[in-house]
């Protein structure tokens, strides 16, 4: 079952790059056929085949030998890794389990979209932040019908602390600091996440956060005012609050 969520986590990865692509194009993901980006030759379905065609093309393009970007593989076997991960980590079982699991995989599809567009273009667009919402408050009440509202109490409550908080940076910066894409991201982190998991998510995302930015400061120690996207990280940091969250926050208070 792993290998094969990995398999279908291939084939949407390569369904996220042309999404991205034509999201930023304008353009419908459900109209037309796929193009070449350079010399706009429609490609054919084997063109199309998840990392091996990069590999049999060489990383060129089969009508113009324009060369293909390496995000399009790495992007493809990222996802796939990552639907494998999710699975062998996670393993649903039951109804509710697998209602659940199929939620987080169509949200994570929008995640995976999001880090590749914010990485590339410096936003989150809201055509990916409004749906994954939506599947988070979904989330939230699938587990009200399991353990009932009470239980989320504790959950609601930092979801709306942290949402607080941003919003206030955001505000205050005058969307300097953060944007508002980076507000509907928490969201959905505090929607899917326990408050101990949403708390390690968010300190991991600062702390790769800070390493990347120094890397790019040691790089180019003049251009100080380069912006870097922080979706990316607050979105790596989600799925190490979802999958490791809690070991590491009892393993930290234990410890203490």
């Amino acid at each position: 079952m792993t290998i094969m969520f990995g398999f279908w986590g291939l084939v949407l990865g390569s369904f996220i790059n042309a999404w991205v692509w034509r999201t930023h194009k304008g353009l419908s993901v459900a109209k037309g056929r796929s193009k070449c980006p350079s010399c706009k030759h429609p490609l054919a379905w084997y063109d199309l085949v998840p990392v091996m065609s990069y590999i049999v093309l060489r990383g060129k393009c089969r009508y113009c030998a324009g060369p293909i970007s390496i995000a399009y593989p790495l992007v493809e076997v990222s996802t796939g890794l990552l639907f494998g991960l999710l699975y062998w980590c996670l393993v649903p079982i039951g109804l509710y389990g697998w209602a659940q699991f199929i939620i987080l995989l169509i949200a994570s599809v929008l995640l995976v979209a999001s880090f590749v567009y914010d990485g590339l273009y410096m936003e989150l667009p809201e055509k990916y932040m409004l749906p994954a919402i939506t599947l988070g408050m979904l989330s939230l009440g699938l587990k009200a019908l399991q353990g009932g509202w009470d239980s989320l109490i504790p959950q609601l409550a930092m979801l709306a602390v942290i949402v607080l908080a941003y919003t206030g940076l955001w505000y205050f910066s005058r969307g300097k600091w953060l944007g508002a894409g980076d507000i509907r991201l928490v969201a959905i982190m505090g929607l899917f996440l326990e408050p101990k998991a949403l708390v390690v998510g968010l300190f991991a995302s600062y702390i790769l956060g800070a390493v990347y930015g120094l890397y790019v400061l040691s790089r180019s120690p003049i251009k100080r005012g380069v912006k870097v996207p922080f979706g990316p990280f607050l979105i790596i940091g989600f799925y190490i609050g979802l999958l490791y969250g809690l070991a590491l926050a009892n393993w930290y208070l234990g410890y203490l």
